[in-house]
């Protein structure tokens, strides 16, 4: 007898009902894209239970007309497309026609909607995946979609769903996401009939950065316009030699779809990376255009990734822009240079210098170190130990017995921060100061939402206070003092964006305060100061990697260096 079986119609069902919905976030993208797709120009999300419970999309857009509400919650129905040559000219969020029947599968769904202005509208209860009940209702053009009970009839999918606060965490960050690339919607957004956030209209993308991520996180960015041909590049991004500690920062837009592509993204921090300390990343709100029939939406269930025809021309296309605004290229030079839309791309880019000097300093040439000699007192550190100098404002040269060590000053230091921050933490006595002037930092929703219980109490213990204030402004009455006040904001920021479910939380929260409070690559130290460095290093509990596990030392023995010499 064969041991192969056809699947169970319900079984089936499930399964591919599964890979569409996945959380409480994929029936609020699916219905949320719908209502963008309708012609919504308010769109209102509740929730409970972050959505464990409940979920409720409403907007003003088209509306179901009567006769295809039901068609409407059957598998491959859709008015996005009819036949498969439409994909080429794609300009839709949804397609398939998968999403509604898929969250039937899983949940009731209540309906009410109208396709007039005249407030005559239809409510309908679907359960078990058919329609049980309707009834004609006064109602405004739109449409209200109920989601009640996810996976009350697939527990096995259930089981793995997070807390509240983490699967609220992924819908707001959707939202925020959505709300950049529509910022002509309103969008509004509550959590057990707690209002979150509400963001208006927006004229420009300019005036919904603002909304979401405050005036000091928009005084930070200069704009994109970059243009060539049918491609289009717009937004916003990092000023130069500047960046966040979280890549959080970063969102891409095709043809208004939010997208996840690692071409788009590898451009983006390529590009900023001689421009930046490694611990930085670059800001990204860039809208991207290109011909729909060069890119393939059809490659992820819950569409957010794609395909271009050619990666590598998007990914020039996307570096030339960001380059444009930095005064590097531009003008008539800039469309000399991207004759690669349409020439042959198979030669791979140069990669960027392995230094690059600092605004106001000079690059050093091939092979030039910025060697200083010592007097003795200074150049010795202890027995055994040497003092040479210090390459390109980032590196301590020492001698140790016979081996030249290379000393990332960076990581070295955030090593010696890290020991002695760990012994004051474990001994309650973590030194903390009040600024002199105060200090006020602005939080997106999707910030405040992660800074829960446990996540106040270790930053308490690290040595801050944030004293919330209206809005999601908060006061630093204290922080500690390995910090200067400059490092604040980044580092609350790395410790919201931490996983709480680690083991060595505590630890990654004190190797954040330890990383900000480092000395930073590209800066001159005294003789004494990175005799000091050098000296605690091999005092610490381990002098050969940071917190994060990076290096801090590279070593060359005589050995090696005569025999690259061809002394040997």
């Amino acid at each position: 007898m064969g041991k192969i079986k056809e699947l169970e119609a319900e079984v089936f069902r499930k399964i591919a009902a599964g890979e569409v919905v996945e959380r409480p976030l994929s029936a609020v993208k699916e219905l949320v894209e719908n209502s963008i797709d309708a012609g919504a120009g308010e769109i209102k999300v509740e929730v409970r239970d972050g959505g464990k419970r409940f979920i409720k999309v409403t907007d003003n857009g088209d509306g179901f007309e009567p006769d295809d509400i039901e068609k409407a919650f059957k598998r491959h129905s859709t008015s996005k497309l009819n036949r498969l040559e439409d994909f080429n000219s794609l300009d839709t969020l949804g397609f398939r026609g998968e999403a509604l029947p898929s969250i039937l599968e899983v949940s009731k769904i209540l309906l009410k909607t109208s396709s007039n202005t005249e407030g005559k509208g239809t409510f309908c209860t679907f359960e078990e995946g058919k329609l049980v009940e309707r009834e004609e209702i006064a109602f405004n053009k739109g449409a209200a979609i109920e989601i009640q009970d996810l996976f009350y009839n697939f527990p096995v999918r259930k089981k793995f769903l997070k807390s509240e606060r983490s699967e609220l965490n992924q819908v707001i960050a959707f939202l925020e996401q959505t709300a950049l690339s529509n910022f002509h919607i309103a969008f509004s957004l509550s959590n057990n009939d707690r209002l979150i956030f509400f963001y208006n209209k927006a004229a420009t993308l300019k005036e919904r950065i603002y909304q979401v991520f405050g005036k000091e996180f928009l005084d930070g960015l200069q704009e994109v316009n970059f243009e060539y041909g049918q491609y289009k590049l717009n937004g916003f991004i990092s000023k130069i030699n500047t960046g966040v500690a979280v890549k959080k920062y970063q969102h891409f837009f095709v043809n208004k779809r939010p997208i996840r592509e690692r071409t788009l993204f590898a451009a983006l921090n390529n590009t900023f990376r001689r421009f930046l300390e490694k611990s930085k990343n670059p800001v990204g709100i860039l809208s991207l255009e290109v011909p729909p029939r060069e890119i393939d939406v059809n490659v992820h269930p819950m569409k957010l990734e794609i395909k271009f025809e050619d990666s590598s021309a998007i990914y020039q296309l996307v570096k030339r822009g960001i380059e444009s605004t930095f005064g590097s290229s531009g003008g008539a030079a800039a469309d000399r240079s991207l004759d690669f839309l349409y020439r042959d791309k198979s030669s791979p880019e140069q990669p960027p210098d392995a230094f690059t000097a600092s605004p106001g300093q000079t690059a050093p040439g091939p092979g030039f170190a910025q060697a200083q000699l010592f007097s003795g007192e200074i150049a010795h550190i202890e027995e055994g130990f040497y003092l040479i100098g210090q390459y390109l404002n980032s590196y301590i040269l020492v001698e140790k017995e016979g081996a030249l060590l290379v000393v990332d000053q960076h990581n070295a230091d955030e090593r010696v921060n890290f020991d002695h921050l760990k012994k004051e933490y474990r001994e309650n006595k973590v030194v903390s100061i009040t600024p002199l002037f105060p200090i006020i930092i602005e939080l997106t929703h999707s910030e405040v939402s992660r800074l829960d219980e446990r996540k106040q109490e270790m930053l308490s213990k690290v040595g801050f206070d944030l004293r919330p204030l209206s809005g999601n402004s908060y006061d630093v009455k204290s922080f500690p003092q390995v910090l200067d006040e400059r490092s604040i904001k980044d580092a609350v920021l790395t410790i919201l964006h931490l996983q709480q479910g680690d083991v060595d939380f505590e630890d990654k929260v004190l190797a954040e305060v330890a990383c900000k409070s480092a000395i930073k690559v590209n800066h001159r130290l005294s003789p004494e100061k990175m005799r000091s460095i050098v000296k605690d290093l091999f005092r610490s509990t381990n002098a050969y990697f940071c917190p994060h596990k990076r290096p801090i030392i590279v070593e060359f023995g005589r050995e090696q260096i005569e025999k690259l010499l061809k002394r040997k």
